[in-house]
């Protein structure tokens, strides 16, 4: 099962939300994390500082490596396939492939049957990294800050899963929308989730993944969320998430 996770929207969790399932995942079968983001904050988010000679997803999306040649081990059981700057340049070196929209397809294939499941980081954008994330997914999850223009930009991406289910992947299915940062027990909070089940009414909305501190500690400290704190509240949406995907396994 791939899952891809993206919002072109950037502050919207989803390297928190990449790490978080990315970790919960690998506590039940073996796990791939893809770190597509030229900021590589997933990367760091797993604990892995990067030397300047180690290899990177770069590597692998330009045939230099193959994609076992740069998966790296870390200390919470997700294999990960890192990322970094040098990936600002990927898009213009693969503009001019033939079957551009597929690299990334093409280059986890080797190594499908090894894990059960891999998620995919994306950059925030909409951009030829997140169209080969799409392409070559199963699911989809779009994580949206908890506020009143959570809304604003999903239009623009429901646009881009249409063309990309009818151009390039059909069997594309979106997994649901998981609010992030979300003030529990506010009026903003319930607003919001209001509106967002009333206009995704065939998409479903998770619950909301509440705001906390304890996230960006967990990311410096490079651990998964559930392997950093106890507390239920703030691991519990990603747990239905988990449970959503295992279901579809079935």
């Amino acid at each position: 099962m791939i899952t891809a996770i993206a919002n072109q929207k950037g502050g919207v969790a989803k390297t928190t939300s990449s790490l978080a399932l990315a970790g919960l995942l690998a506590d039940e079968g073996t796990c791939l994390a893809v770190d597509l983001d030229p900021q590589g904050n997933l990367t760091t988010g797993f604990g892995i500082e990067l030397a300047p000679e180690q290899s990177t997803v770069y590597e692998v999306l330009t045939g230099v490596l193959s994609v076992k040649g740069a998966i790296a081990p870390t200390r919470s059981g997700v294999a990960l396939l890192p990322g970094d700057i040098s990936l600002a340049k990927i898009e213009k070196e693969l503009m001019t492939q033939p079957h551009r929209f597929y690299t990334l397809k093409k280059v986890l294939n080797p190594v499908l049957a090894e894990y059960e499941q891999v998620v995919i980081d994306c950059p925030p954008s909409l951009g030829l990294l997140t169209i080969n994330a799409l392409a070559a997914a199963d699911v989809l999850l779009v994580p949206v800050q908890c506020q009143f223009f959570a809304l604003k930009g999903l239009q623009g991406l429901l646009e881009t899963i249409h063309t990309v289910r009818q151009r390039l992947n059909p069997t594309l299915r979106i997994l649901g929308v998981l609010p992030t940062m979300a003030e529990t027990h506010t009026v903003i909070t319930q607003e919001t989730m209001k509106i967002l089940r009333s206009q995704l009414q065939d998409i479903r909305v998770f619950d909301p993944v509440p705001k906390s501190v304890k996230f960006p500690e967990s990311n410096m400290a490079g651990e998964p969320i559930h392997r950093y704190v106890r507390d239920w509240k703030l691991v519990q949406p990603y747990r239905e998430v988990v449970r959503e995907l295992l279901m579809l396994e079935k």
